[in-house]
């Protein structure tokens, strides 16, 4: 209800409503009529400041509206970051920005430490060449090719020893436990102590490489003794008949007493490998060998006791030794068979190194993408 419409009041003075004391009542619609406001159009300062006001109020719109577009882009930076953050897996122990500066280091360390093991690896192959090349010339019964590669392979031994011992001393390659990589994770990233432990493993690789050596080396030298024992009963033998032929009965024996030394040592060899190996046929041999031995002593002791005369004893001890002899090969291809069983260990020494070798080159493949050189 309008307060035109209330009663007067008990106080006529006292305001009504809250425009009743303003000086409106009897003002019509001229009295609100403005004098028309005169402007100089011509005027050159009033069009001047009019732009400058125009331009300033929008300079001053821009300035604000820049600042807070860049305000509301800080802030979104802001919320993403934590967004990001929050949205890390707190189990993982991820923390590239805490353990980059540690993995920098320990990548370098490492990368150094795969080409020393490249440079390794060119040792390991050498040593697989040298293995290869016992077997070869034990098999040609090659005394001197056997020296060769006797020589070369502890070389390669020897550098093989010396190099993995200094690489895992210089990449502390300790045992590797649960215990040891919780520990390292506080530090690097678990991808660098994986990488840091294969290289570790990879050196490892190379530690049954010298006991299968020396085992290989020990072998075949133990088998050119057997031979060597075999070609010295030989030659004793052959001086021993000639001189028989030639009636010397006595010194006869006696070069034959050399030829049995020669034999028992190498019976005595065979007997030792017959606990490792099967040399069934080097027994055999050595065995038929000494019956010979044997037959000769006996037919040359009757000859002496028979003053040279062709006694029945006589013609018995003749008719053993051809006998023994019967039995006996009639070249040395038996001594290849021999020598080839005798190398049925040196054989398995030998893919022991092949297999380290290949363990090596792969792990070596894994670590540089096949690109590993020893240079």
């Amino acid at each position: 209800m309008p307060y035109s419409d209330l009663s007067d009041s008990p106080l006529p003075d006292a305001v009504r409503g809250p425009t009743d004391g303003l000086p409106f009542r009897g003002f019509g619609l001229e009295d609100y009529e403005l004098a028309p406001l005169e402007v100089n159009l011509e005027d050159g300062d009033f069009e001047a400041g009019g732009r400058r006001a125009r331009f300033g109020a929008w300079g001053r719109w821009l300035v604000a509206r820049v600042a807070w577009i860049g305000l509301a882009a800080l802030l979104s930076l802001g919320s993403a970051g934590i967004v990001a953050a929050m949205a890390r897996p707190p189990a993982t122990g991820v923390r590239p920005e805490l353990t980059y500066a540690a993995d920098q280091a320990l990548s370098d360390r490492l990368d150094a430490g795969v080409r020393d093991l490249a440079t390794l690896n060119d040792d390991v192959i050498v040593l697989g060449q040298m293995a290869r090349s016992v077997l070869a010339s034990l098999s040609q019964v090659n005394q001197t090719g056997l020296d060769a590669a006797f020589q070369d392979g502890d070389q390669a031994v020897s550098e093989i020893d010396t190099g993995a011992a200094r690489l895992k001393a210089q990449l502390d390659c300790g045992t590797w436990t649960s215990a040891r990589t919780a520990d390292l994770s506080r530090t690097y990233s678990l991808a660098v102590i994986d990488r840091w432990q294969q290289v570790c493993v990879a050196i490892d690789s190379v530690a049954p490489l010298g006991d299968a050596w020396t085992a290989m080396e020990n072998g075949a030298k133990v088998a050119m003794q057997v031979v060597d024992d075999i070609n010295a009963h030989d030659a004793a033998g052959a001086d021993a008949l000639q001189l028989a032929t030639q009636g010397r009965y006595d010194e006869a024996l006696t070069r034959l007493g050399d030829a049995s030394a020669a034999l028992a040592n190498a019976k005595g060899i065979a007997t030792t490998l017959a606990t490792v190996n099967d040399v069934s046929v080097l027994t055999e041999w050595l065995s038929r060998s000494k019956t010979m031995d044997d037959a000769l002593a006996l037919l040359w002791q009757t000859m002496i006791d028979s003053k040279g005369r062709v006694t029945v004893q006589v013609t018995a001890a003749l008719k053993a030794v051809n006998d023994a002899k019967a039995l006996l090969p009639d070249n040395n291809d038996v001594l290849q068979v021999v020598v080839n069983e005798m190398s049925g260990q040196l054989t398995a020494d030998a893919l022991s190194i092949e297999t380290a070798k290949g363990q090596l080159g792969s792990a070596l493949d894994d670590l540089t993408g096949g690109s590993a050189s020893g240079q």
